[in-house]
């Protein structure tokens, strides 16, 4: 059952579950020179659908897709309300069966050590948190709910300076190390204490002065200053491990072993690894699965072929028409078109702040708008107006995305002014702004240098070159600030509050600020919205924040693809992909509650 909230002294409960419906969908902020697609009102939270179904096949309302059991094959789009069978799941679930999935291939499972989803998905399976977005066919997938995961409820007191969470009766899964025996509060205490030590989690834990466990049951979490958005941030990355794993780190870089559904045998790397049914599970009645099979399909021919073949339940088609013809081919499959939720790889050129030559505004800006995002976006085949998808998430800022006019001046195709700018700044054809930009994402997966790098070099005062480096060097050079213009990366994985990107990427303390930025006006605005109690306050900070990002452009942020085209098999019941993340990555936690019909075939 989800935990409830209960809130004293200053913030009601009221004001407390708007502010954090408010939260997250992914990673950006939003008010630039005049973004300006909000109404002043609430953002989207109560969790109303409010997407339309558009059925191919035989679909016809928001009532409810046709059928008592499965969803019925076809194209659908928005919110797909659950079946009769999957709005009960207690009464109407079947145990067993084996989920066949991909798996990502981990390069080991310590996820304060990378934050990726080639790691989450396997804690996501082995592991809980406190608390944890809702994942399953009743929750919208344009936003991130949060819910009690191993907290059975909490309390938030004073002025959000102190957070108590009670947690429910739960046992770590009964192999070596942990054998079996139950949670303590103190399991709790000594994970926050290692994410506080260090990590890519520092941020989250950055004002936390002490942790109080007055018993086995009760944890007490106490700020030195406001934080409204704890109960959120650590429902994103925040697994909760054992004493003994935290004690041995080298065997758990090695091992998943937690509180969580499934526990993980015989991993294999860049083969695969099998999960198996944890009868412990504190869940009452979960999992329904006995099994997931995840195998590493590294090529997208061979993951769309394990897909026709049921030996993949779920895949993500490249477009409209990928998608189409795989409703053709496979009469079971379903198709959900939804929109994207920020923070799920936002795509961004990093310009280094320690550089004197990119610490002037102006060449920021020239570089930025000599992208011409439209024709980027025609040619990746994206829909939409080539909107450039900034980190911090427009959901929770605005009622509907903004268009790319309303980002700014900077983000809109202009040779003539780059080149203005540039000249301004001292540059000209004769001796043009040259520097590198390394990368690793951007050419392997949005052809920076077919795309990109010959509309910057079309200005005669830019002379920019690309050199590629591999994924682990990519990591330390950001990690490290080793890079001396710009790099490429994308902002990951999703964040379910703009504060968890803001302060790590943003602040001039913030762990993940591999630019090196230093604005005390940015500073001043994110830790004010850390600790702003009224959620239309907290807004309007938010918007401050997105307009300063986009303005002076520490991040050139690059088109997304607006829509997830996801398709599945209609046999994976009280399935539904969310916004933040397929199946595979950051959307597995729907598998402790999916099951699977009796007709469910076998694998060719």
């Amino acid at each position: 059952m989800p935990g409830s909230v209960n809130v004293r002294s200053r913030i009601s409960r009221r004001s407390l579950l708007r502010g954090s419906a408010l939260g997250f969908t992914g990673l950006a902020g939003a008010a630039l020179i005049g973004c300006s697609s909000d109404s002043g009102g609430d953002a989207p939270g109560d969790g109303t659908p409010t997407g339309t179904v558009a059925g191919t096949s035989t679909a016809t309302s928001m009532s409810g897709p046709p059928g008592d059991l499965r969803v019925a094959p076809g194209r659908y789009e928005g919110v797909l309300p659950p079946t009769t069978a999957e709005a009960d799941p207690a009464g109407n679930a079947r145990y067993g069966g084996t989920l066949y999935t991909r798996y990502l291939d981990p390069p080991h499972m310590d996820f304060n050590q990378t934050l990726s989803c080639t790691i989450n998905t396997t804690m996501d399976y082995t592991k809980n948190k406190l608390t944890r977005a809702k994942l399953n066919a009743t929750s919208n997938p344009n936003k991130i709910d949060i819910e009690g995961d191993l907290a059975d409820t909490w309390e938030v007191e004073g002025d959000a300076t102190k957070f108590t969470f009670t947690l429910r009766p739960a046992k770590f899964q009964n192999v070596e190390p942990t054998n079996g025996r139950d949670l303590t509060s103190e399991d709790v205490k000594l994970s926050f204490e290692r994410y506080q030590a260090g990590g890519t989690q520092r941020d989250m834990f950055s004002e936390v002065t002490s942790i109080e466990t007055p018993d086995d049951k009760t944890v007490i979490v106490n700020l030195g200053r406001p934080v409204v958005e704890f109960p959120r941030n650590i429902a994103a990355w925040s697994h909760i491990d054992a004493r003994e794993m935290i004690e041995d780190q080298d065997f758990l870089k090695e091992h998943a072993v937690g509180t969580g559904p499934f526990i993980q045998e015989d991993w294999k790397r860049k083969e695969g690894t099998v999960f198996t049914r944890n009868p412990d599970y504190f869940e009452e009645g979960l999992p329904y699965l006995d099994e997931v099979v995840a195998r590493v399909f590294n090529d997208t021919a061979t993951q769309r072929a394990g897909f026709v073949t049921n030996n993949l339940v779920e895949f993500g088609a490249r477009d409209e028409d990928d998608a189409a013809d795989l409703l053709s081919e496979v009469p079971d499959a379903v198709h959900l078109v939804g929109e994207r939720l920020q923070g799920a790889n936002s795509m961004v050129v990093v310009f280094q702040m320690n550089n004197p030559v990119m610490q002037d505004e102006r060449v920021r800006r020239a570089v930025s708008m000599a992208a011409d995002r439209k024709e980027y976006s025609l040619s990746r085949s994206y829909a939409g107006d080539g909107f450039p998808y900034p980190a911090l998430g427009w959901q929770p800022i605005f009622d509907q995305r903004p268009t790319l006019e309303e980002c700014g001046p900077w983000y809109q195709f202009n040779p003539e002014e780059s080149s203005k700018l540039l000249q301004a700044a001292g540059y000209s054809s004769d001796s043009p702004l040259d520097f590198e930009v390394t990368q690793f994402y951007l050419q392997a997966f949005y052809q920076f240098d077919d795309l990109v790098l010959p509309m910057l070099n079309a200005i005669p005062e830019l002379d920019i070159t690309s050199r590629a480096v591999d994924n682990p060097t990519s990591v330390v050079m950001l990690n490290n600030r080793e890079f001396e213009s710009a790099h490429g990366m994308t902002f990951g994985p999703p964040a379910y509050s703009v504060d968890q990107i803001a302060f790590p990427f943003m602040h001039s303390t913030g762990g993940a600020n591999f630019g090196s930025i230093d604005d005390p006006e940015l500073d001043q605005l994110i830790e004010a919205q850390r600790e702003e109690l009224d959620d239309e306050a907290r807004r309007d900070l938010w918007h401050q924040i997105w307009d300063r990002d986009l303005d002076q452009v520490y991040y050139m942020y690059l088109p997304e693809n607006a829509a997830r085209h996801s398709v599945w098999h209609n046999y994976m019941l009280n399935f539904r992909p969310h916004g933040l993340g397929t199946y595979t990555c950051y959307g597995n936690g729907i598998a402790r509650s999916v099951w699977l019909d009796e007709d469910t075939p076998t694998p060719g």
